[in-house]
């Protein structure tokens, strides 16, 4: 694990493999600090891991962009609450993770508000 400069969270095997949190099911969406997130729970490797976003991001269907500090950030990430990750895409810095027939698309580019990488894991 590195440390990422500017902050207490270590990266994960899931940040340089997002490949890894197919299998993991949403068991809380929150915000620390500026940054909402969601912990994702693996029965299958017992792992809880946070993913934690930074930039603009959406939940589909019924959630357009949103940025960080947005009002409905955390009812957006709550509708993921119970699904389990069963597709993970990763092009550029974007990450798209596809739960059952919902998504959540984060934004490979920074916006006003990114201040660290648009997204990480790290442990709750």
């Amino acid at each position: 694990m590195r440390e990422l400069p500017g902050h207490d969270v270590r990266m994960q095997p899931e940040e340089d493999d997002p490949a890894l949190l197919v299998g993991a099911h949403v068991v809380e969406a929150g915000r620390r600090q500026a940054w909402p997130f969601l912990n994702l729970y693996n029965p299958d490797t017992e792992r809880e891991v946070r993913l934690y976003i930074d930039t603009t991001f959406s939940v589909h269907p019924g959630w357009s962009a949103l940025q960080q500090d947005d009002d409905p950030v955390l009812n957006a990430l709550d509708s993921l609450n119970g699904l389990m990750v069963t597709a993970v895409e990763r092009t550029d810095h974007a990450l798209r993770l596809v739960l059952g027939n919902e998504y959540l698309q984060i934004d490979g580019d920074d916006n006003r508000l990114t201040t660290h990488s648009p997204w990480w894991i790290g442990v709750p």
